[in-house]
């Protein structure tokens, strides 16, 4: 194994504030997750990390692996699903002896300035992350990969979930159940994973012979509340009869919102319309899940995919040419009370 680098410093607690205005002492408690302090706050001093980190090593001459994400998708406490990759490529890349720099990607971004020194691009999500965007790094040569993205093209190596898999799996969990009329509480469509849970949810249909409602399809609002809040309200403004008696929600987050819409809606109109409700989420995020004993939800490997990227890129940088894609299955997890019903 390739011994850890030494002599390599890293910004300090007063570099940071003095960058930010904060005091040394919020520094400290954000960047080592403690305190409770606004996302503001928290991505502000982050950002500042960041940045500094970046300078410092190309000050040095050193080469490192580069984490690229789009910043409307990162917030740590926000957005636990993306932050435990980046916790297992960091910690995989610390194995390996690479130094990782986060950057953010934002509109207009002069990427020319992300390959100064780096050894290669870890690529994480979609969004501004594009297929376009992908193509213009790939012609500079750098070793790269994507994170839970790909190519349609299937011409860069790419390592991310069976989304497809999960949506299948948790609308067929229900169609078992007996239920027939399904709902599904979507996500933007910039987010291939998103669309691809909802390829899942309608082969599902399918191959059980049943119709596609479109009516059932809750449509992807503005999220003034919480995701899945307003859209399982839309859902329970059909007619009686119409409304769905399941939902599949594209993530874990988007299933809490959706709960807690129908225990407001519940506590106005009587607790049968909760009680006849069942919810299937995606992800496995337990840090959020203060009512996971009530909804069923896909694992979805994520510390496993943080790792295999990172090994991945490990061999391109050796000179080896990966293409393709590696798809990593995710598994049904049910709630206590079906876990013994079943």
């Amino acid at each position: 194994m390739t011994s850890k680098p030494e002599g390599r410093r890293k910004p300090g607690i007063k570099e940071i504030a003095d960058r930010t205005g904060f005091s040394p002492a919020t520094v400290s408690l954000v960047l080592n997750d403690k305190g409770s302090f606004s996302e503001e706050t928290k991505h502000a001093i982050r950002q500042a990390y960041a940045e500094l980190s970046h300078g410092m090593a190309i000050a040095e001459g050193r080469r490192f692996v580069r984490l690229l994400i789009e910043e409307f998708a990162f917030a740590l406490e926000a957005d636990p699903y993306n932050s435990e990759i980046i916790r297992a490529i960091e910690s995989e890349c610390r194995l390996q002896g690479l130094e990782v720099i986060l950057t953010f990607v934002r509109e207009q971004a002069e990427f020319e300035a992300w390959l100064d020194n780096s050894a290669g691009l870890i690529l994480l999500g979609g969004g501004l992350i594009t297929d376009s965007l992908v193509d213009r790094l790939k012609d500079y040569g750098v070793p790269l990969v994507l994170v839970d993205n790909y190519t349609h093209k299937g011409d860069v190596l790419s390592v991310h979930a069976d989304h497809y898999g999960a949506g299948f799996l948790a609308t067929e969990h229900l169609i078992r159940r007996g239920h027939e009329r399904i709902g599904f509480i979507s996500g933007p469509a910039k987010y291939k994973p998103l669309v691809d849970r909802y390829a899942g949810y309608c082969a599902a249909l399918m191959e059980h012979g049943l119709p596609m409602r479109p009516a059932l399809v809750a449509p992807n609002l503005d999220r003034r509340y919480i995701k899945g809040y307003e859209e399982m309200k839309s859902l329970m403004r059909l007619p009686e009869g119409e409304r769905p008696t399941a939902v599949f929600a594209v993530s874990d987050r988007a299933a809490f919102g959706a709960l807690q819409a129908l225990e407001e809606l519940g506590s106005h109109a009587g607790a049968e319309m909760v009680i006849e409700m069942e919810l299937v989420g995606c992800d496995n995020i337990r840090g959020e899940q203060m009512v996971s004993h009530r909804i069923a939800t896909i694992d979805v490997p994520r510390q496993e995919i943080g790792q295999m990227a990172v090994r991945f890129l490990v061999e391109a940088i050796k000179g080896n040419t990966l293409t393709g894609s590696v798809v990593m299955p995710g598994k049904l997890k049910l709630p206590a009370e079906q876990r013994v019903s079943t």
